[in-house]
């Protein structure tokens, strides 16, 4: 199974390229992404940022970059990230969720990444953790397949992963409490992933012999083995022959190794049967031999005396700086292939073997080689470029005791009886956090919240006990940016946990300084341009900065014209206003892919409560403003929503723009002087009309 370095290569890629959307794949709905290590940065500039299709650079863009990264991230209906509990941290954008999962019997050490855009569904599992070094150093595997309208994709494999993703959420839950927010958002879009299957109702034709075959393969507390699932898999109607293993980190050296033993047990009995592993090695200076990551139980897991049986071992080749992070399996006769790639390591939390069980997710690949050599070869471009050790040279076996990026470390996990935190807005009491705990086990003696800002104590153990214990405790926020999570520490603990803050829904977060209480000009000019908004933006804002003072001020304006304000006329203001209202009503009328982006578009910074706030601010007097509203009501009376396969039924629209046009009535004065009673009579006319 082995291959020989080649300056080409076939099967590799980049997986930052496969968060970008396809071609013609519509607006971005939602995103899920589960892993093990985590970095937020990372994540949310360089993941979500090529998800959502942002073109500002976080380093470079500065504000503009702010202002669109919330404009794209508002209109989805979730984004989120479900990581293991020892590495739920990070400061990022609170319009995405960071869930912690804490599994009974092990870690989430699964890599899924769930992208739906309005035109595809995109299923990506690998072996990289969402950091840097995962997408950037390491070698890592992955495997992505594309979901349609008219496609072909195989529907089994969507399915598991919306399955998989369930499982994986409730182990975010606590028991015997109401799903938080972030996790009903989780559902939420999960449930729309499976209602879009439907709609779209694929051909999922009958596969032929030659067919390439994708099947999920997950393991985890209550589920099967690994091993278990590749019994199910494979086609041949005797075991297999060959097998070949890649893994960076193996069972403790101690004992038997139980992994080995398991696949032994899968090979053919009789005659010729050979299991290859492919890890790392280091040459022996002025010896050599090599040093073998790996333990020698592997050497001896197979007791045959069979002269057919062989266990070889290989060093992967790796690029100066690379560290080996990819896991597999390939299973192979002399006829069919079964390869799977993605998290698990060949230990036995990885495959789903012992007492202690990782969730782990895996794709693999069956084909029929005399059928379809073609795509039997491509798998194995897949496969890692590795030299055979010959073991007359003297292997020598040392087992990497560092396993980075896949063992918690010295991360301190949150205790469960912290459930979850909850930021939120209301117009009575203003920002809160809600905080929740679960009733058993209890809390730590002891414990502290501690604001990652100043730190600075925000709620402790004693605080809690005069509030009787209660499970859910909502307290005043008193500061303008909500916070990314709080520091806990408690008695005897020798560091911090991390407790997440999540938003109770995307109105709770205000905008960025750039997009507040914009005036009247400014959305005119907005509004008015078919430009993405980080752009008109820019150009705004370049445009208004004051000229520098040269010392010449110049004479007196002469052009009688030019010394006349017209902005004060309401002809003049009623006609600027127009091309804000017209190019409103058109931006309404653009197909929709999610309550949130239609929220946005009625609520946001450049929606048409802004517009109306600003018009009330422009008016001159009560009746000016009773015109100016009424006008915009006549506007969105005439919003036409256009029907587009994907995005919101038009009605939807519809029932939401004539809630806020009784908002707007809401607003018109009532009691106008006699003098205005035509405009009166006017105003009232046309809210008549409209929400008829």
């Amino acid at each position: 199974m082995a291959r020989r370095a080649k300056d080409h290569k076939p099967g590799y890629g980049k997986l930052l390229d496969a968060w970008a959307p396809p071609e013609n794949a519509g607006s971005p709905i939602g995103c899920l992404a589960t892993t093990f290590t985590f970095s937020s940065v990372f994540f949310e500039e360089e993941c979500l940022g090529r998800f959502l299709g942002l073109e500002s650079d976080p380093n470079e863009d500065g504000p503009l970059y702010l202002v669109e990264r919330e404009e794209k991230l508002s209109g989805v209906q979730c984004a989120a990230a479900l990581v293991d509990q020892h590495h739920c941290k990070g400061s990022r954008s609170l319009r995405w969720d960071l869930v912690p999962v804490r599994p009974p019997r092990g870690l989430l050490h699964a890599k899924v990444c769930l992208l739906y855009w309005a035109e595809c569904v995109r299923v990506i599992i690998s072996s990289a953790n969402l950091t840097k070094d995962g997408y950037r150093r390491n070698q890592e595997v992955f495997g992505k397949v594309d979901y349609y309208p008219t496609g072909h994709a195989p529907l089994a494999l969507l399915r598991g992963v919306v399955e998989f993703l369930r499982t994986v959420e409730g182990y975010a839950r606590t028991p015997n409490t109401a799903p938080p927010p972030p996790l009903v958002r989780v559902t939420g879009l999960l449930d729309r992933v499976g209602d879009t299957l439907d709609a779209w109702n694929p051909d999922e034709k009958q596969l032929g012999r030659k067919d390439l075959r994708v099947h999920p393969v997950f393991s985890g507390p209550e589920m099967p083995s690994v091993f278990e699932t590749l019994d199910d898999l494979w086609p041949g109607a005797s075991p297999p022959t060959d097998a070949s293993v890649v893994s960076p980190f193996f069972d403790p050296a101690e004992g038997p190794n139980k992994p080995a033993r398991q696949l032994w047990r899968r090979l053919r009995r009789r005659g010729k049967a050979t299991v290859e592993f492919h890890t790392t090695a280091e040459e022996i200076p002025g010896q050599g031999s090599y040093l073998v990551h790996a333990p020698a139980s592997l050497e001896t897991a197979e007791s045959s005396t069979r002269s057919e049986v062989s266990t070889d071992f290989y060093r992967v080749e790796l690029e100066p700086d690379r560290r080996l992070h990819a896991k597999s399996i390939w299973l192979q006769d002399d006829r069919w292939v079964l390869y799977m790639i993605g998290s698990s390591n060949f230990t036995s939390a990885g495959l789903g073997l012992g007492l202690r069980v990782n969730l782990e997710a895996n794709i693999a690949y069956c084909v029929d080689a005399r059928r379809n050599a073609q795509a039997a070869d491509a798998l194995g471009h897949a496969f890692p470029e590795s030299s055979w050790l010959d073991p007359a040279q003297g292997l020598r076996w040392q087992p990497r005791r560092d396993e980075g990026e896949d063992a918690p470390g010295d991360a301190i996990p949150l205790p469960p009886a912290f459930a979850d935190a909850t930021y939120g807005v209301s117009v009575e009491e203003g920002a809160s956090i809600t905080l929740r705990f679960a009733g058993v086990p209890p809390p730590p003696a002891g414990w502290k919240l501690i604001r990652e800002d100043d730190e600075s104590e925000f709620f402790s153990a004693e605080k809690w006990e005069r509030e009787g214990r209660a499970p859910e405790v909502t307290l005043t926020w008193p500061r303008d940016r909500p916070p990314y999570g709080f520091s806990v520490t408690w008695e005897g603990c020798h560091g911090a946990a991390w407790w997440p803050v999540n938003i109770a829904e995307t109105g709770s977060l205000p905008p960025p300084d750039e997009l507040r209480d914009l005036h009247l000009e400014a959305l005119i000019h907005i509004l008015s341009s078919a430009r993405p908004l980080h752009r008109v933006l820019g150009g705004y804002l370049r445009k208004r900065k004051p000229e520098p003072e040269t010392g010449d001020r110049g004479g007196p304006e002469i052009d009688p014209h030019k010394r006349v304000d017209t902005s004060t006329f309401l002809l003049q203001r009623t006609r600027r206003v127009s091309r804000a209202l017209n190019a409103l009503r058109e931006r309404l009328e653009r197909p929709v892919a999610t309550e949130q982006s239609l929220d946005w578009r009625l609520r946001g910074p450049v929606g048409v409560r802004a517009v109306a706030r600003a018009l009330r601010k422009e008016a001159r007097s009560e009746e000016e403003r009773a015109f100016l509203l009424s006008e915009l009501a006549l506007e969105l009376n005439r919003v036409r929503p256009r029907s587009v396969p994907g995005y919101l039924d038009p009605a939807r629209v519809e029932k939401a723009i004539r809630l806020v046009i009784e908002e707007l009535k809401e607003q018109i004065p009532v009691g106008m002087p006699e003098s205005v009673r035509n405009l009166e009579t006017y105003v009232k006319e046309v809210f008549r009309q409209v929400l008829r």
